[in-house]
């Protein structure tokens, strides 16, 4: 099916219904923006500042994507921190109303009321989205400004009967994604910055310079440029991974036929899967540490000044994280009180344990690009294997901060204080795992990471420190900096939920040091 036929025109904005000048139209946005958006933003799944006090919003930009749909830009301002910029697809429509929960505007157009809903819930919506990219369109916005469509050689040939129907993909994420039956998939970003996405610059490098097969290939992108000049990507296409789910379900699936009597629960093929899980992380460390031509991904020394900026931040982390907990203490559910007054209470002692990160200035290593977010959610599981997904880094920290090269320990810690909130998730939130289940950790964490060494000793440089001692201490800091962001967004997102992250705390300040 071509792109007209798709479509019924070659300008998504040719057909379907209309609602007067487009002039009136973005009017009607920005007065929907600043009066409508506030209120309706923190219920929505993707929206990540949940547990920020809103100001104001306002609109950047606009522009007509298709039949009745706009691209609209806003830039929201919060009573403390940094604005945030949103990107919210909408698709103007007298009749709908949205699912519940979903984001849905009124307009007054000129006397004439509509609604402006999520375009994403309408799959007309979509098909013009694909049939932009078959184009390779450029559409203006009425700030002077242009939406690209980008298209890379790992776009596929699309032809009339291409399995290609639109299916949103559902779930807690702060993308939102679409599939278009077994061919591609779109992840639409909704917090955006100006400059190189980093999903999109690190999708770049893997599939075409790296040629790492455990990722999605990068087939497309799609950007705003404003009028200055100044890009910002709004999305990314990827060829379509068919798998049986991700990591996170795989292990809860596994998880869930423990015998809770027996220490043996798990079949062997689990921890099989888990070794090959370290190995296919560690081959990921070694691609993105093979250019040392570009500067972006080029290894670099890690020098005593890197670890003891680490170990300042991690410091700082405590302290921020400490007096969100203090600050909510009175509202938290008591059976995480109780957790939650321990870990302010192991504060001095939490700052004191970053200063563990000294050691791996000890002798020499490489910090590099690193994924900055990985946990078994970040992975699918495919007849092949495990495929990699989403390269943004930690979406509470800044751009500039998730782009800084890093020590490969960041990723290695996510993924044991994933599998430890696998094990707390299966029994319950506010449970305590069985022996059963506290074994079955153990061994899991214990095949991962020897997937992981046994691979990492073939990259092309040297990315973690010989001496056991400086490797243990080394992940044990960055295993209590991620449970510390776990508690943050425990606290904004899920309180019943703190608990697991507060008892990981505990538990990490407990273990022996290594010596």
């Amino acid at each position: 099916m071509t792109a007209t036929s798709r479509l019924g025109s070659s300008d998504p904005r040719s057909e379907g219904p209309r609602h007067g000048d487009p002039a009136r139209i973005a009017a009607a946005l920005e007065r929907a923006v600043v009066v409508e958006l506030p209120p309706a933003l923190p219920r929505q799944r993707w929206f990540g500042a949940k547990g920020r006090a809103i100001t104001g919003a306002r609109l950047r930009d606009c522009g007509e994507l298709g039949r009745a749909a706009w691209l609209v830009l806003v830039d929201v301002t919060f009573a403390q921190g940094p604005d945030e910029t949103y990107a919210v697809p909408l698709v103007l429509d007298d009749d709908a109303r949205g699912a519940p929960g979903t984001l849905s505007l009124a307009l007054d157009l000129g006397g004439t009321p509509t609604r402006a809903d999520d375009a994403f819930d309408h799959p007309r919506f979509c098909l013009d989205l694909l049939a932009a990219f078959e184009r390779e369109s450029i559409l203006p916005t009425v700030r002077g400004g242009s939406v690209r469509f980008v298209r890379t050689e790992r776009f596929p040939r699309l032809g009339p009967a291409a399995p290609v129907a639109p299916r949103r993909l559902t779930g807690e994420q702060s993308n939102t994604s679409v599939v278009y039956g077994d061919v591609l998939i779109v992840k639409a970003l909704r917090k955006v910055a100006p400059g190189p996405n980093l999903d999109y610059e690190v999708g770049e490098f893997l599939t075409f310079r790296a040629r790492f097969p455990h990722v999605p290939p990068l087939a497309g992108a799609i950007e705003h440029a404003a009028a200055t000049g100044e890009t910002t990507t709004l999305a990314m296409l990827q060829r379509y991974v068919p798998s049986h789910g991700d990591g996170w379900r795989w292990a809860l699936d596994q998880l869930g036929r423990l015998e809770p009597a027996r220490a043996d629960g798990a079949s062997e093929h689990v921890f099989h899967d888990l070794f090959q899980l370290g190995v296919v992380t560690a081959a990921l460390h070694g691609a993105l540490a093979s250019d040392a031509s570009d500067p972006a991904f080029a290894p670099e020394p890690l020098t005593a000044e890197d670890v003891r900026t680490w170990g300042e931040r991690v410091a700082g982390d405590v302290r921020r994280t400490c007096g969100a907990v203090r600050g909510r203490l009175d509202a938290l559910p008591g059976e995480v009180a109780a957790d939650a007054r321990t870990l302010l209470a192991s504060e001095p002692a939490l700052i004191e344990r970053a200063r563990d990160l000294l050691a791996l200035a000890a002798e020499p290593c490489a910090k590099i690009r690193v994924h900055g977010d990985y946990h078994l959610g970040q992975t699918l599981r495919t007849d092949a294997g495990f495929v990699i997904l989403d390269f943004e880094g930690e979406p509470a920290r800044p751009v500039a901060e998730r782009r800084l090269k890093q020590c490969v320990l960041v990723d290695v810690a996510g993924m044991l204080r994933s599998l430890d909130y696998a094990v707390h998730t299966a029994v319950s939130p506010t449970g305590v795992p069985s022996p059963a289940g506290e074994r079955w950790v153990r061994r899991a964490n214990a095949s991962f990471l020897e997937g992981y060494l046994d691979e990492i000793a073939r990259a092309p440089v040297r990315l973690l420190p010989r001496s056991p001692s400086a490797f243990t201490r080394g992940l044990s800091v960055f295993e209590l900096d991620r449970a510390l962001y776990e508690v943050r967004y425990e606290l904004d997102n899920r309180p019943a939920w703190l608990g697991i992250p507060l008892r990981g705390l505990a538990r990490l300040l407990a273990r022996e040091r290594g010596s």
